[in-house]
């Protein structure tokens, strides 16, 4: 996926003078990700550095210490950019000198073909698990009440970290479970902070999805997940219940039966939340999410 993300980038159309560098950072990679860098060396600017301790977070703050320029733009290895994905964002940041953080647009890359069950509304949940962050083609400021990029496509000026600190280390992928919400979290406090963002419609990317991460038990870790990651996060945190937890499922099986799939699919990741927001050990909602398998 590596490979196929950084051809999409050396084909951009882009004013270079502009780029200093493309940062690779190793966190603790132990398949082909060295020699795929290697072959870019003559057609990127790249570097590749290693970042030890495990865990996105620690990789994104790795970025934050070593990158040269004045904006950094962060970008995932299972992307495929859009050949006028750069040049919206060098453009976007010339137009508004004023903004702090930018984010555009991503669309699921379907390859073969589109599930089934999903469909044009949008629904949050599902949306968050599929990246996909799509809020028109316009470039334009983001309202205060609008949701914040995701992580696959946003840009940070280096007066912001200066401002506000770099992602916090307990949130976010940790490399033995999907975690959530460094990036998130970073947004919300630099919006606490007075900071402006921009929503960079014309710059388009595609993200990969894994339908391994669309089956009702990764749907309903993906939840507990996110549960936990918004009371971390969260002003007020929220205490869910068994009760509720047992109702969004009972509701799914409903919507299920609908054909409403993809409804389904929110219902399970709510029941999750539920969960991971109760007031438990987490080694009793581990032993929901087993029996929940089951």
């Amino acid at each position: 996926m590596l490979r196929r993300t950084l051809v999409s980038l050396a084909v951009q159309n882009y004013d270079n003078r502009g780029i200093s560098e493309v940062l690779i950072i190793d966190n603790n990679c132990s398949d082909g990700t060295v020699n795929v860098v290697e072959e870019f060396q003559e057609r990127l600017p790249i570097r590749r550095v290693i970042e030890s301790q495990q865990g996105l977070a620690h990789a994104r703050n790795r970025a934050v210490a070593e990158f040269r320029g004045d904006v950094l733009l962060f970008t995932d290895d299972d992307i495929r950019f859009g050949t006028g994905w750069l040049a919206a964002y060098q453009d976007a940041i010339r137009r508004f000198p004023a903004a702090d953080y930018f984010g555009g647009r991503i669309l699921p890359d379907w390859q073969e073909a589109k599930p089934w069950w999903v469909g044009d509304e949008p629904l949050s949940l599902i949306d968050g698990v599929l990246v996909w962050f799509d809020h028109g083609s316009e470039t334009r400021l983001i309202g205060s009440t609008e949701p914040p990029p995701f992580g696959a496509s946003f840009a940070i000026r280096r007066q912001l970290f200066d401002r506000i600190g770099v992602f916090r280390v307990d949130l976010g992928t940790g490399g033995t479970g999907l975690g959530r919400g460094e990036e998130t979290e970073l947004l919300i406090r630099a919006r606490n902070a007075g900071a402006h963002g921009v929503y960079v419609g014309e710059a388009v990317c595609f993200h990969a999805y894994d339908r391994a991460r669309l089956t009702a038990a990764a749907l309903y870790r993906y939840g507990i997940a996110s549960g936990r990651s918004h009371n971390a996060i969260a002003d007020r945190p929220h205490h869910g219940s068994y009760g509720t937890a047992v109702w969004f499922v009972v509701r799914g099986m409903v919507q299920m039966l609908k054909g409403r799939g993809d409804r389904f699919r929110q219902c399970i990741i709510n029941a999750g939340i539920e969960m991971g927001t109760r007031k438990s050990a987490v080694g009793e909602t581990l032993k929901v999410s087993r029996d929940f398998r089951r």
